[in-house]
């Protein structure tokens, strides 16, 4: 059985390292990299970020079971929502959330306060539909390319986007009824160093 898998792992090693010798003999036109997307590795990377933020914020301090918390990592940036008791409690997250692999920038946007009721949560879900279907109805696609959050009528935006796209995108969730307030957490982009097309 062991020859076997050998030899099949061998196989798929040597067909692997032909794939790019046979498009470069095909005479393919250059394979060009889009600054405004993520890969597969980098999607699965924020979802871990993710997790491990979570976790270990609860697992810091008792204190965070009575706090509500949002994390959400997009290409690295990460951000921290919702409600804890004390300053305290909010700087601590951002000492542990400092600590995980793959975070290249953090936005502790945590309020002091009690938790947000389930009637806010509500409006904030509505809110967060409502700018994702006007982005998806626009002509453009950054809808697929941009994280919208609402927390206690905030919208936060994240993604890849040019300053022109940020520009349109947050005034597009800026019009949007029962918005509070707009923060751009966008990475930029330079298209023009695009070597595609």
């Amino acid at each position: 059985m062991r020859p076997i898998f050998t030899s099949l792992l061998i196989f798929c090693m040597l067909l692997l390292a032909g794939c790019g010798s046979l498009l470069a003999n095909m005479q393919m036109g250059t394979i060009a990299d889009k600054p405004d997307e993520r890969t597969m590795a980098q999607i699965f990377e924020d979802e871990n970020i993710e997790i491990k933020a979570t976790v270990n914020i609860h697992a810091e301090n008792e204190a965070y079971h009575d706090s509500r918390l949002v994390v959400v990592s997009y290409n690295g940036y990460l951000l921290l929502a919702g409600q804890v008791n004390d300053q305290v409690l909010k700087n601590e997250a951002t000492k542990v959330v400092r600590k995980i692999q793959g975070v290249r920038r953090i936005y502790n946007e945590l309020e002091i306060g009690p938790p947000s009721s389930a009637i806010t949560r509500t409006s904030d879900a509505w809110i967060t539909s409502k700018i994702k279907t006007s982005l998806l109805v626009s002509s453009d696609e950054q809808a697929t390319r941009i994280k919208v959050v609402t927390e206690n009528g905030v919208v936060y935006l994240m993604g890849l986007v040019s300053q022109d796209e940020a520009e349109r995108i947050a005034n597009k969730a800026a019009n949007v009824s029962g918005v509070k307030r707009v923060v751009r957490l966008f990475e930029t982009v330079d298209y023009s160093s695009d070597s595609g097309d």
